[in-house]
């Protein structure tokens, strides 16, 4: 994993900066603060020093330094108190939600000593906080993966804690993601992060533009970009349809649409684009999952008001549905249990444009990110009487997409095939706190699922699975995950069908997004091969 350079200026200069633009983007500028203030004490967690004793002792004596610089930096401030106030937020994330236990106690104690805290950590919406995996999590893999996500990035995001529960797609997804954002690729990283900012407007994941905002000014980019659309360059600014095709309609993208990018001097190359394709689907899709698991904002930037909190109203299982869920999850393992003992034959079911049709009403996406990403006509579903379903057999990921993406972008086309290998085939041989349970039929019938939503057709694959494994309240979740993720609500979550662990849940949400991920590339990827057909007819 990537360790990211820090800036190692401490002295109160370091923290100045253009007043209008920090105004404009405060949040965004905490983490410019965060890594000016902190360099020296990353620098020191970054290095190889492999006795721990050492090592704290090293991170207490660095800790201290850095505090007293703060100190004194505030103190020497006529506006002391406006001063310590654009620190807090930064200062209380290192004293709640960092891995290292002697950087949480000392910037702690820093800050009672300044003020009486009564804070309560909250990572989302629907999962109690004693649900989560702790920040210092026993299993010395998974504290190693924290360790290593902080000292890369400065930052263990909520959305690291959620994929947690899961640590070998933790693993996946943190290599793919790193890889992606800030290792080798044709897209200046700034350019990356705007790119980023779009996917996720598509849906209005204010989490996921929020730290990505943060990321951009991190990586020099101009503020100005920020303003909106109407200030980036113009190939830039072109590829907001891009965006809303693949988030709403991918099967609806052309060669025509692909050509609008390339073959002009004020365009992309190929290699360029393919790395755009994969920044695009993977920030869409990821709002699935922050949607999903109701994900708060970061606690530096929580003072941003969330577009979606006005709809999440409280919801509790009455007894009468609690006792269903539970019956529906009794059912569903005796399927599973009967799907194994007949050798998951197939038998003779209902095709692809037989499934069930769930309807769910789609709400418009907050108009406070149209300047990143325009206006978009939302997600309209699959018509199998008005178009032509795709069968994976004629284009699919590992025969012709997975090949394509390795030729322009060789070293993160293995990386993101692992991460969809691992989610694909993660099983822990239990459901609904029972033990010993093949999930694979019901895990396929999400994946499947959502390619069927994305007109995708499987050849070999039963589609009477779909109807028999997911009933209505859990397809309503999954569509919602895949489609159009702002529209979750706390009911959702909470009358999922079946009894399922948050972690199980948030195992769903998962597959969902990996599922509509993979269907938008083969559909871009598709179009991409078309293009370059026709370019050397």
């Amino acid at each position: 994993m990537r360790r990211r350079e820090t800036t190692t200026s401490s002295s109160t200069e370091a923290f100045k900066t253009d007043e209008s633009s920090v105004q404009m983007h405060r949040d965004c500028y905490r983490d410019v603060f965060f890594q000016k203030l902190f360099g020296p004490l990353m620098t020191c967690i970054q290095s190889n020093i492999h006795c721990e004793h050492k090592r704290a002792e090293a991170i207490k004596s660095s800790l201290d330094s850095v505090l007293g610089t703060l100190k004194e930096s505030i103190q020497k401030d006529d506006q002391k108190d406006r001063e310590f106030e654009n620190y807090l937020p930064t200062l209380k994330r290192m004293a709640f939600k960092c891995p290292f236990q002697t950087v949480r106690t000392h910037v702690l104690n820093f800050l009672t000593k300044k003020r009486s805290l009564n804070y309560v950590v909250r990572t989302s919406f629907y999962v109690s906080q004693k649900s989560l995996v702790p920040i210092t999590p026993e299993n010395e893999h998974l504290r190693q993966m924290f360790e290593d996500i902080f000292a890369s990035r400065g930052r263990l995001s909520h959305l690291d804690q959620i994929l947690a529960w899961h640590p070998s797609y933790l693993e996946a997804f943190t290599y793919t993601t790193e890889f992606l954002m800030h290792e080798e690729g044709e897209l200046p990283l700034h350019v990356r992060n705007y790119l980023a900012i779009m996917g996720s407007s598509v849906h209005g994941c204010e989490y996921l533009v929020s730290l990505q905002e943060s990321e951009f000014i991190f990586n020099r980019g101009s503020p100005v970009w920020l303003k909106g659309l109407q200030n980036v360059p113009a190939k830039i600014r072109r590829l907001q349809k891009l965006a809303h095709l693949l988030a709403n309609s991918p099967w609806k993208i052309t060669p025509s649409d692909i050509a609008e990018h390339l073959g002009s001097i004020d365009s992309w190359s190929v290699p360029e684009l393919v790395q755009i394709l994969a920044i695009l689907t993977t920030y869409i899709a990821f709002s699935g999952l922050v949607f999903g698991m109701g994900l708060l904002p970061e606690m530096d930037m929580e003072e941003a008001s969330r577009p979606t909190r006005k709809s999440r109203a409280e919801y509790k299982l009455d007894n009468h549905m609690r006792k269903q869920v539970v019956l529906n999850s009794q059912k569903l393992e005796q399927m599973l249990e009967r799907e194994v003992s007949t050798g998951n034959k197939k038998e003779k079911g209902k095709g692809c444009a037989e499934i069930e049709d769930i309807f769910c009403e789609a709400s418009a996406v907050d108009s406070k990110y149209s300047h990143y990403v325009g206006q978009g006509q939302g997600y309209r579903d699959f018509s199998i009487k008005g178009e032509k379903l795709h069968r994976k057999q004629d284009f699919g990921w590992r025969s012709h997409a997975y090949g394509l993406m390795t030729r322009f972008y060789p070293h993160y086309s293995p990386l993101l095939n692992q991460e969809f290998d691992v989610i694909y085939n993660l099983t822990y041989k239990k459901l609904t706190r029972v033990a010993n349970v093949d999930t694979g039929p019901f895990r396929r019938a999400v994946w499947y699922y959502v390619d069927r939503l994305y007109g995708i057709e499987h050849d070999d694959y039963d589609y009477a699975h779909i109807n028999k494994f997911l009933n209505r309240q859990v397809k309503q979740y999954i569509k919602k995950c895949a489609c159009y993720p702002q529209t979750i609500t706390r009911s959702d979550y909470e009358v999922f069908g079946y009894d399922f662990t948050d972690d199980e849940k948030c195992h769903v949400a998962i597959l969902a997004l990996n599922a509509r991920r993979q269907a938008s590339l083969i559909y871009a990827l598709k179009a991409l091969s078309k293009y370059m057909s026709l370019s050397q007819e």
